[in-house]
């Protein structure tokens, strides 16, 4: 059986819910209280409260036991008891790569653009859009090659958006150093494996141009000092 995986990253609206895994116990306001059933979530995890056909985000601020407190990012309105929370098992996270420049976000990272040219001046309740175009292609020119041994934070490649070079770097979260196994060079979508990296176990991961980062995990200080 193969151990590599994909870095590929889908869109925020068709987010990785595990389907409904919590129940709302009380709304004051933003703040939803929920009962998980005994089921495993984390701080700062994302969810969505469902009421009807809208999916309204929320984080995890406190857990308690069996119930845990999340912040709801949109109006409440119309959340009541026992209404449906899917978890999704990932952190509130910002997106980078090529394409933020030039763009205008809410607090979400959803472009405005975007939301005002699909949905008008009133944005719907429970609207997601994933930051970057998906389908527009950048020319990624490598930095690495085969064989080239790297740590968190170094380059294997960059692409020019506009007057800026924009690095495509190993993912923040590798621990170790990596070997890259193989990497390309042309006019890619940012969701495209660029990359091919393997770490010490053995174990394969594929590169794209977008880097996931959960908003409250700090950059390593030692990534930083490589800078």
């Amino acid at each position: 059986m193969s151990n590599r995986k994909s870095s590929t990253v889908q869109p925020k609206t068709s987010s990785a819910s595990k389907g409904v895994s919590a129940r709302v116990l009380s709304v004051r306001e933003s703040l939803v209280s929920i009962d998980t059933g005994g089921k495993a979530i984390k701080k700062n995890e994302v969810g969505f409260i469902c009421v009807g056909n809208e999916r309204l985000m929320a984080e995890v601020l406190r857990i308690h036991g069996n119930t845990a407190d999340m912040q709801v990012f949109e109006d409440t309105r119309g959340v009541r008891v026992g209404d449906p929370v899917e978890m999704s098992d990932e952190m509130l996270s910002v997106f980078l790569g090529p394409g933020l420049l030039g763009q205008v976000f809410d607090g979400l990272q959803n472009p405005l653009a975007i939301l005002a040219r699909d949905h008008g001046f009133f944005l719907p309740r429970g609207v997601n859009v994933f930051p970057l175009d998906q389908k527009k292609k950048w020319d990624f020119t490598p930095t690495a090659s085969t064989g080239d041994k790297l740590v968190a934070g170094q380059p294997i490649g960059t692409v020019q958006e506009g007057l800026f070079s924009h690095k495509i770097m190993i993912p923040f979260n590798e621990p170790e150093a990596v070997e890259v196994t193989w990497i390309q060079q042309g006019s890619f979508t940012v969701n495209t494996a660029i990359a091919r990296i393997q770490t010490t176990e053995g174990a394969e991961r594929e590169l794209t141009m977008v880097q996931p980062w959960p908003v409250r995990r700090p950059i390593p200080e030692a990534m930083l000092r490589r800078r």
